[in-house]
């Protein structure tokens, strides 16, 4: 994948996105990325200044607003997309019905909104249905997928919706779809959860910290990734230190303070397997 030669954080968190790592996908952008998107993601690599400038832009620091800055400036330079909208409220009556996160015209002439997100979720098959939660458990797949396509995804479909956009529209009528990027994270309970795990290539997992040492025979140390930079593989080479494996039992302190989980780049002993490095989220005992 590109994202492996790159060396700029915010480029190589880019073309993670342009590689479609989707959790749902109603809109394939592969066929629309530009014939020399990786040539242009390489150039950008070398000298990043207008994708730091765009970044720099962004008033939030969130990990969702960091990726929707990412995901309009891949859609205007690396894409054949025309965006028309970006992040328009529709309103009725002095009442805001919801907003739109991207308006989008095809080659072909047709019309789509956009309804995008970046999501991590973890598995628990024991709150099934919501098997897929967030790393704070406020918010699951279901929920998310749930408020997108009976809300967000119906507003350009009311009298309101069509009306805000009457001028770029035209009489066409957008077609909406749902576009969460993200990963997802089977749980890790015993020795043969993690060989199943090694054997797949996308999925990251988690574990609890009384069991981190199911972990030491496949992997010897540890990188906490920070956000917004949760997307990509950072680059290692770069000054990057892996912490022992072993101290990341002093985490049981940290959770006493910060239950929050720890999302962590695993370093593998094992260099014949397919993936050096995996992605972890390392949680609390009672979490």
């Amino acid at each position: 994948m590109i994202s492996s030669l790159l060396h700029h954080s915010l480029v190589k968190d880019l073309a993670w996105l342009v590689e479609g790592h989707y959790i749902e996908c109603d809109f394939d952008l592969q066929p629309y990325w530009v014939a020399d998107v990786n040539e242009r993601l390489l150039l950008l690599d070398r000298e990043p200044g207008s994708l730091v400038t765009a970044v720099n832009a962004c008033k939030s620091h969130f990990l969702g607003s960091y990726f929707e800055t990412l995901f309009s400036f891949a859609i205007e330079h690396l894409s054949h997309l025309k965006i028309h909208l970006e992040h328009f409220q529709i309103e009725s009556e002095e009442k805001t019905l919801g907003e739109v996160d991207m308006l989008v015209e095809t080659p072909d002439g047709k019309l789509h909104q956009f309804e995008i997100a970046i999501k991590f979720y973890l598995e628990r098959p024991d709150l099934f249905p919501h098997d897929w939660i967030g790393p704070n458990k406020s918010d699951s797949l279901l929920k998310k997928v749930t408020r997108a396509r009976e809300h967000q995804l119906q507003i350009l479909q009311t009298e309101e919706g069509l009306s805000a956009i009457n001028d770029v529209a035209k009489g066409r009528q957008p077609i909406s779809n749902l576009l969460v990027f993200g990963r997802l994270y089977s749980a890790l309970n015993n020795a043969e959860d993690i060989r199943d795990w090694l054997r797949g290539t996308e999925c990251g997992a988690w574990i609890r910290i009384s069991n981190m040492h199911l972990l030491t025979p496949w992997f010897e140390g540890f990188l906490i990734l920070q956000k917004p930079h949760w997307l990509s593989v950072p680059n290692i080479s770069d000054n990057f230190s892996f912490n022992s494996l072993q101290s990341a039992y002093n985490l049981v302190g940290d959770f006493l303070l910060d239950d929050r989980p720890r999302h962590m780049l695993l370093k593998s002993i094992l260099y014949e397997i397919d993936q050096m490095h995996r992605f972890v989220f390392v949680v609390p005992d009672s979490w």
